[in-house]
């Protein structure tokens, strides 16, 4: 794999930005998903490509604009690049279990948007089941000695492409490049959200009331540490510190979730994507610019004390694009999101601002359609995209 010379440092993040209309179209996902790449410059020098959407739920909402998943329309603009730089259809898989079903039953991706890509392009969908997964040791546990993945993920002369959601997440807060690469994992193996839960004190655990009339933002932290400590096992398979494997990893944030992550929130019109060689220097700026500080995120905290990268922004180098080229990005504060994107973590300390995300408000589509709210970039000189 080739890349420009400024991201080939680890430490490298580049944060491209593009204009989008009011009602982002899946074209425009397409667009920005080639130009991401291709302002990278990435070669595969003859490599096979394997691309991890966040799709995870995608059968069960079934409809990509809902903000929910990693857009497929993103994902082609990503086809198209490798194609037109000579890597054949047979070459490209897209894996990722778009049910999350304890069963290793066909998945039919209907209604994601991938299953017509799939139509659309003669590209393959592949789901990671237990006759399809390799046992792989984790170098440093923290939770595992070994993962079960997918034996695409680590086969040789193989580009991993990470492409999650730009989101947050009621339990890891944001949702990103370390959290997506679960979808790698055997089904029956990565429910880490409920092994963590199993883990808390049984006076915890074994409550069955409403979590947001008794569940402390203190037991919401020991919560995400035991799902911090299994991300981290997970990204010692993948990330270059541990086994060297080739993978880039670029968020999707044409559109960005805020909420829980799921059901519950609203859509944010960005035209954002987020790119590096290492998960957590990528998670850290994205997180950032999202507008929660990296280094007070538990599973940031966790990955970086594991050796797996930066989660100081003054340790990451970021890139931006100015007149058609990479340059270091002279102010990150001024590509913030404003208003900051909000959680909705369903404690008892709830920001009653939060709650205000799940109500349609005026001009705003409908919840059930994924609705749109067109942010401002803070700064000086910016305006709305």
């Amino acid at each position: 794999m080739k890349l420009h010379p400024l991201l080939l440092n680890p430490n490298a993040v580049l944060v491209y930005q593009a204009p989008v209309p009011d009602e982002v179209a899946w074209d425009d996902f397409r667009r920005i998903g080639f130009e991401a790449l291709q302002v990278m410059q990435l070669d595969l020098e003859g490599a096979k490509l394997l691309i991890k959407p966040n799709v995870t739920s995608g059968e069960h909402f079934a409809n990509p604009d809902l903000g929910i998943d990693t857009h497929p329309g993103f994902v082609q603009g990503m086809l198209d690049y490798a194609r037109a730089r000579g890597t054949p259809t047979r070459r490209i898989t897209i894996i990722e279990d778009p049910r999350d079903s304890d069963d290793n039953n066909p998945r039919h991706w209907r209604g994601t948007g991938y299953d017509r890509l799939s139509q659309e392009t003669g590209v393959r969908l592949h789901c990671p089941t237990t006759y399809t997964c390799v046992k792989v040791p984790v170098p440093r546990q923290l939770v595992f000695p070994r993962l079960n993945v997918s034996r695409l993920s680590v086969a040789p002369n193989t580009l991993l492409i990470n492409v999650p959601k730009l989101k947050t997440h009621n339990l890891a807060i944001t949702t990103l490049c370390l959290k997506n690469l679960m979808g790698l994992v055997n089904v029956f193996d990565r429910h880490y959200c409920n092994q963590a839960w199993q883990e808390l004190p049984e006076e915890i655990s074994s409550n069955s009331r409403p979590r947001n009339e008794w569940f402390t933002r203190q037991d919401h932290e020991r919560w995400q540490l035991g799902l911090a400590r299994r991300l981290a096992d997970t990204a010692q398979v993948f990330a270059l510190p541990f086994r060297g494997l080739p993978m880039l990893n670029v968020v999707e944030g044409v559109v960005g979730r805020e909420g829980t992550g799921f059901q519950r929130g609203r859509n944010r019109a960005l035209g954002m994507a987020i790119a590096g060689l290492n998960p957590v220097a990528v998670d850290s700026v994205a997180s950032y610019l999202m507008g929660f500080d990296s280094q007070q995120l538990i599973y940031l905290q966790v990955a970086a004390d594991a050796g797996l990268g930066p989660n100081d922004l003054n340790k990451i180098d970021v890139y931006i694009v100015r007149e058609g080229e990479l340059a270091p990005c002279p102010d990150l504060e001024a590509l913030r999101v404003q208003p900051p994107m909000h959680v909705i973590s369903n404690i008892k300390e709830e920001d009653p601002d939060s709650e205000k995300l799940i109500q349609p408000v005026a001009g705003d589509k409908s919840a059930d359609a994924g609705f749109y709210l067109k942010p401002k970039l803070s700064g000086p000189g910016k305006k709305e995209l």
